[in-house]
């Protein structure tokens, strides 16, 4: 019995004895090796294994929801942007909680480090960079496993490169170089140094990094991503051998199926064309994939493809025959019929020169190109040139036409008006006809097939007949070339066939003219009659008088001169542009642009090498411009950046110069302004200075002066918006002395201002004296003393002579100032105007260490204390080792001005900030572009110390 007893009693020992070793593991103050054990699997299983797995699905989750441009070089990592990081929210914070349980409970366990990363990361998923820096920067200063400090160094890069901070992600890259890493982190590296690279714009870099992470990857899909992302990089370089290793590649790796699809399209760009066999065979491939269903969504890319592919063989017609298929065929690609415009722009100017057309397919591509796309400005600014070069190209064709017709004889002119004419009737004829059998040929397609009932059509689209036509830039670029051709370039209003060119749209129609009856159709004009009516429009257009011919030489020659320079600056097109700008000084040798002409003609060469040229236009502008600034520049090359420091000195000067003049002290005008004529000669505003100085003469001197000034300044600034208003002058100068009322000298001086004389000590005194008493002066009425009376016969006969005179000298002056308009004030000078935004402005030190990081303070700050006016801040360097900081925009002013004060507050991000100079204030929008351009903090400080 007791034997029994004894041996029930073990199992009870054994419990507790268990029991308490678990106890004894549970404590994390414990190192023993049971207790690692413990804290090590319940960290793994209970906290990090799950927020790992949950990061591994959320990056699947945002891979997957990322849509790709495939037409463009692939983002090396899935994009982030506000929208996604709201969406991942809740599951980023479970993650966090989830990953910081081995960290509150386990301490002593190795999976500690693995979940600050884990925290790290969901920090920079939500977008909280900061936070992830300082969660990436512990882990590798206390972190114990050698893999998890790389990990985190690899993320603390990528968030230095999106927060900006390039040469600390290159410090940590330096650093990483130097370690050995695992594959999995070298992976990471690899693709964050592309990323780094591909932001600092080194292609090459780019390539290298991508492809010493390809051997690191274990997922296919993954690495199939960077492979093609490598063979676009190598494409784009002109590595097609290398670009077709790649994209093959990718193919072998059984991609998904968009990935496998463009990397197809692909493969028949970089493939080498040995012979007709390989073409066939490349064009026999494309329309495999067109008949395939499964490519049906994709037919615009292919179509774009075959286009691109005709292209490299030079078949222009071909290739635009398949970007108008592309067009006109439906598809979910983004942006994809931006791509073919774009393309066909580029058909119509580089290889068909075309340019009308051209800009009519860059406009289409601005058109549907969505504004946040990264071309769209590169595209929005080849569109804006190209306008403007198919509107000068156009004027030079045009009126060299015109002017070759205007020369012929009256009867050859006819003539061939009335065969341009004909020709122009046969294929108006002949285009209607077209029109009829295809709306009859419609009906009969219709009646054959009632139950289609144009169910797949849209307006204005047919199977037939294509792109609508206001979706054509063809069609609409040739129908406005002809409506030019035909009635000039009208602007768009009612009634515009019975009103003249120049005639406002907003004149009503002329009274007399009956209004055409609405119901009834017009009556049928025959042949001949329209034709005759079309030999008189184009005839209005010829240049037949000397005036006509003139105006016309100076269109072509103002055309000229701005294709030069559009080829020169805009198109970087060295050639063309030396072509034309010697065209233009072979045609008009004495063009007011000749000057510039051959100062861009001297870079021209130099740039392509050519000495000898170069000096001929180094010794033409000496000898026929040796006081331009262009002569100054051939010898001085920080010419410009000295002109520009001297003009805001000259805007200060000619400030000063109209304050004199406005304050009627002419002398200390005229002295100014010769001291701006003396010191700075080739200053940019030497027309407002040399029509101040006569604005200065009309007051001061002969009419005649004034005219002769006013002369001067109209040969010497031609281009000037002051020479309608020295126009104006000059005609009322005229006007006056045909009516024989020109002064015949100068105007009287202005009378000086009297100043109050010096009070003494007792008069200050008596003045204070009488102050104090005012109140009991008031009490006291004071009669006014009698006048002693004149005799009638001595004062007034002397006072109506001198009225008379003073009062005929008045009329003279008024009548020539009455039209005298005050010269333009300087439009750099600042203005107290009222306005409808405000900007707060910062200027710093740009190495002080206490600036550091300033934008993203203020980022905060305007957040937390600011949020509703939704303030937007701009980093710009201010030259001189200083940066700019602004934020904008208030639409109070008080409330711009209450901001300012509040910098002084600890709680601003320049509140503390001690023994560095700095300047803050306010500044109205129009000041600011001002500011900008004249950089001048100590006289806008001035001024906005005046001013408020």
């Amino acid at each position: 019995m007791l034997h029994t007893i004894a041996l029930n009693k073990k199992p009870l020992h054994i419990l507790f004895i268990l029991a308490g070793l678990l106890l004894a593991a549970c404590s994390a103050e414990r190192n023993n090796p049971l207790s690692k054990t413990y804290h090590n699997t319940t960290a793994r299983y209970n906290g990090y294994f799950l927020a790992k797995e949950k990061m591994r699905l959320l990056e699947e989750q945002l891979q997957q929801q990322t849509v790709y441009d495939y037409s463009q070089v692939l983002p090396i990592f899935p994009p982030l942007d506000t929208a996604t990081a709201t969406a991942l929210a809740a599951d980023l914070e479970d993650i966090k909680k989830k990953a910081s349980f081995p960290i509150q409970y386990h301490s002593n366990s190795k999976w500690v480090d693995n979940s600050y990363v884990l925290i790290g990361q969901a920090n920079f998923y939500e977008l909280n960079f900061e936070e992830a820096v300082r969660t990436f920067k512990y882990v590798n200063a206390n972190g114990k496993g050698k893999d998890e400090r790389h990990e985190a160094l690899v993320w603390l890069m990528r968030s230095f490169i999106i927060l900006g901070e390039m040469e600390n992600a290159q410090q940590v890259s330096e650093f990483l170089r130097k370690e050995r890493l695992n594959k999995a982190n070298a992976r990471e590296l690899y693709l964050t140094r592309a990323q780094y690279h591909r932001l600092q714009g080194d292609t090459a870099q780019v390539i290298e990094n991508l492809a010493l992470s390809l051997p690191n990857f274990e997922e296919k899909d993954a690495e199939s991503r960077v492979r093609y992302t490598l063979g676009q990089l190598y494409q784009l370089t002109g590595q097609n051998k290398e670009a077709d290793k790649q994209y093959s590649k990718v193919l072998r790796n059984n991609p998904p199926y968009d990935l496998g699809f463009f990397s197809r399209l692909n493969l028949g760009q970089v493939t080498e064309l040995a012979d007709n066999n390989d073409i066939e065979r490349i064009e026999g491939y494309y329309q495999k994939l067109l008949k395939d269903e499964k490519n049906k969504e994709y037919r615009d890319k292919i179509y774009y493809e075959m286009a691109r592919f005709a292209l490299r063989q030079q078949h222009y017609d071909k290739a635009l025959e398949y970007l108008n298929q592309s067009l006109r065929t439906p598809g979910n690609l983004p942006n994809q019929k931006a791509y073919s415009y774009v393309l066909a722009g580029e058909i119509y100017f580089e290889n068909l020169n075309k340019y009308e057309l051209a800009a009519a397919y860059y406009d289409s591509a601005v058109q549907v190109y969505p504004q946040q796309a990264i071309q769209y400005e590169a595209v929005a600014e080849r569109r804006d040139i190209l306008a403007d070069f198919a509107r000068q190209y156009t004027t030079i064709q045009m009126q060299d036409s015109l002017q070759r017709i205007a020369k012929l004889p009256e009867a050859e002119r006819m003539a061939f008006l009335q065969q341009l004419v004909q020709r122009e009737e046969e294929e108006r004829v002949a285009a209607l006809a077209q029109q009829q059998e295809q709306v009859q040929r419609q009906e009969q397609e219709s009646r054959r097939n009632p139950s289609r009932n144009n169910s797949n059509e849209t307006f204005g689209t047919s199977d037939a007949g294509g792109v609508w036509y206001f979706d054509n830039p063809s069609a609409m670029a040739t129908a406005r070339a002809e409506f030019t051709r035909r009635w000039g370039d009208r602007p768009n209003q009612d009634f515009w066939r019975t009103r003249t060119r120049g005639e406002a749209g907003e004149q009503p129609a002329p009274v007399a003219q009956a209004p055409e009856p609405i119901t009834e159709p017009e009556a049928e004009v025959s042949p001949e009659v329209r034709m005759q009516a079309q030999v008189e429009a184009y005839q209005q257009n010829l240049p037949l008088t000397i005036a006509a011919l003139q105006q016309s030489e100076r269109m072509v020659e103002e055309a000229l001169f701005r294709l030069a320079v559009i080829y020169a600056q805009n198109l970087q097109a060295p050639q063309e542009a030396i072509a034309t700008y010697e065209q233009l000084l072979q045609r008009f040798p004495q063009t007011s642009h000749a000057a510039e002409a051959y100062y861009s003609l001297y870079l021209l060469y130099g740039r392509a090498g050519n000495q000898e040229q170069q000096q001929a236009y180094y010794t033409k502008i000496k000898q026929q411009f040796p006081n331009t600034t262009y002569a100054r520049l051939l010898d001085d090359e920080g010419f410009m950046a000295k002109t520009a420091a001297e003009n805001i000195k000259v805007h200060a000067l000619y400030d000063s110069a109209y304050a004199h003049y406005e304050a009627q002290e002419y002398k200390l005008a005229v002295e100014q302004l010769r001291s701006i004529t003396a010191q700075y000669p080739f200053n940019d505003i030497q027309d407002k200075v040399m029509f101040l100085d006569a604005m200065v003469a009309a007051r001061t001197e002969k009419p005649e002066v004034l005219r002769d000034k006013l002369n001067r300044f109209k040969r010497e600034h031609k281009g000037s918006p002051l020479v309608k208003q020295a126009d104006k002058l000059l005609a009322t100068y005229q006007e006056l002395e045909q009516k024989n009322q020109l002064r015949a000298e100068a105007p009287a001086p202005p009378k000086p201002k009297e100043k109050a004389p010096a009070l003494t000590p007792e008069q200050k005194v008596s003045t204070e004296i009488a102050q104090a008493t005012a109140s009991a002066a008031r009490a006291t009425p004071v009669l006014p003393p009698v006048a002693t009376p004149q005799p009638a016969d001595t004062m007034q006969p002397a006072t109506a002579a001198a009225d008379t005179l003073a009062q005929q000298e008045e009329e003279q002056q008024a009548a020539m100032d009455s039209l005298l308009a005050d010269p333009a004030a300087d439009p750099m000078a600042y203005s107290a105007a009222p306005d409808s935004a405000f900007y707060f402005v910062l200027i710093y030190p740009s190495d002080a260490k206490a600036f550091a990081d300033m934008a993203q303070k203020y980022e905060k700050y305007n957040n937390m204390y600011y949020k509703k006016e939704e303030l937007t801040l701009d980093t710009l360097d201010f030259g001189g080792g200083k940066t700019m900081l602004v934020a904008r925009s208030f639409k109070d002013p008080q409330l711009a001005s209450s901001y300012n004060i509040k910098q002084k507050a600890p709680q601003a991000p320049v509140g503390r900030i001690r023994g560095v100079d700095f300047i803050t204030f306010v500044i109205s929008s129009a000041n600011y572009r001002k500011f900008i351009q004249r950089k001048d903090p100590d006289v806008y400080l001035t001024f906005f110390k005046d001013n408020n």
